[in-house]
């Protein structure tokens, strides 16, 4: 029967308070086994892990710092530099001391996995083919693990290569289903091309998996809110049709025949709308819902919903209008109700074009470089 090391069970406690939330109450353990083992490299490591997630960040670069200094040959202080000097945007030198530990142990898909993050956050086309190229390594060198397929995803992103970005992280949820990184990246994937409806259920389940993880919350929140936009788009264009309708109908209709015809088409236009709106927010997931009433009153999601206010409000100005055929009146605030959540309809939907514009560009870009370098060994 093997017994476990104090350094490991005291690992183990520091990794227990770290994944619950207290890096505070972690690091004195650490500290006071330091007190006794001052030269113990994966202590420090261990340290310089607490003090990041406390956010002192300056300290954790030190403390890592120190740890390589002190085993220049140990690949994990290294490793655990470059993560950190990466998470401060320091990439320059996150990418030599990813260098440093790939070169300590080629054989170590965690120094492989280190260099995709590192050169993807120096850019460039040559890097980022780079970190494809690593990314490669790592799932030759650990096929069974799940991060792998998650850093290759994150390169295909890079690239706009969505469709295999989908399938490397659909291979690590394969793998482990649960992984609230892996829930996340694919989640993400979907917000960010658009599919934020279909990204909610992923969403929660990360969430789930992970509450207190801030990246994870992070990206359902910007999920959430991309899901509002999506919704409060139709009801605006709805609403935006209404309003048209119902100024149409005022102008060519006299008399209270125009009024009720008017009313009539602005009620079942508001109706119709709200009755989209509420029918599309209950499919979202329970977290998506809560997240989205927990930030209405931040401006970007606040913004979505007066949109379709104030357009609902012009519909009913219109209907109403006892002057259709001239310039003042509630036309003065109807217009403007109207033309401008239609413009910002328009925009959007040209952003929506213009970014898979750049996305087919980008992905052409990438299949030329990863051309040119197939053949220059053939030069």
């Amino acid at each position: 029967m093997t017994t476990s090391t104090p350094l490991e069970e005291m690992a183990a406690r520091v990794r227990h308070l770290l994944a619950v939330g207290r890096p505070d109450d972690a690091a004195p353990l650490v500290e006071r086994h330091l007190a006794e083992h001052p030269d113990d490299v994966v202590a420090l490591v261990l340290l310089s892990v607490c003090r990041h997630a406390a956010g002192r960040h300056d300290e954790a670069i030190s403390v890592a710092a120190h740890a390589a200094a002190l085993a220049p040959e140990f690949p994990l202080a290294h490793r655990q530099l470059a993560a950190l000097l990466m998470d401060t945007g320091r990439a320059r030198e996150s990418l030599a001391a990813a260098h440093t530990a790939r070169e300590l142990d080629p054989e170590d898909h965690r120094n492989e996995l280190v260099m995709v993050y590192a050169l993807l956050a120096v850019g460039g086309t040559g890097n980022i083919t780079a970190a494809d190229r690593a990314a490669a390594r790592a799932r030759e060198l650990a096929p069974e693990e799940p991060m792998v397929y998650v850093a290759d995803g994150d390169v295909q992103r890079r690239m706009a290569r969505f469709g295999a970005a989908r399938t490397a992280y659909e291979r690590a949820l394969a793998l482990a289903p649960d992984d609230p990184i892996a829930l996340s990246s694919l989640a993400e994937l979907d917000a960010g091309r658009g599919y934020a409806l279909s990204a909610s259920p992923l969403l929660a389940a990360s969430l789930a998996a992970a509450p207190t993880d801030e990246s994870v919350v992070l990206t359902a929140t910007r999920s959430a809110r991309a899901a509002l936009w999506l919704l409060t788009d139709l009801a605006s264009l709805i609403l935006v049709a209404t309003s048209l309708a119902a100024m149409v109908l005022r102008g060519q209709v006299d008399g209270p025949a125009g009024v009720a015809a008017a009313v009539v088409t602005a009620g079942c236009g508001v109706a119709g709308a709200a009755a989209y709106l509420r029918w599309r927010l209950r499919a979202l997931s329970g977290p998506t819902r809560a997240l989205i009433r927990q930030n209405l009153r931040r401006p970007t999601f606040a913004a979505a919903v007066f949109r379709v206010v104030v357009t609902a409000a012009a519909a009913v100005l219109f209907a109403i209008d006892p002057d259709p055929a001239g310039a003042g009146g509630v036309k003065v605030f109807a217009m403007p109700a109207t033309s401008v959540p239609f413009l910002l309809l328009v925009l959007r939907a040209r952003n929506w074009f213009a970014r898979e514009v750049s996305w087919l560009v980008r992905r052409g870009w990438f299949s030329v470089a990863a051309g040119r370098r197939e053949a220059a060994p053939q030069d």
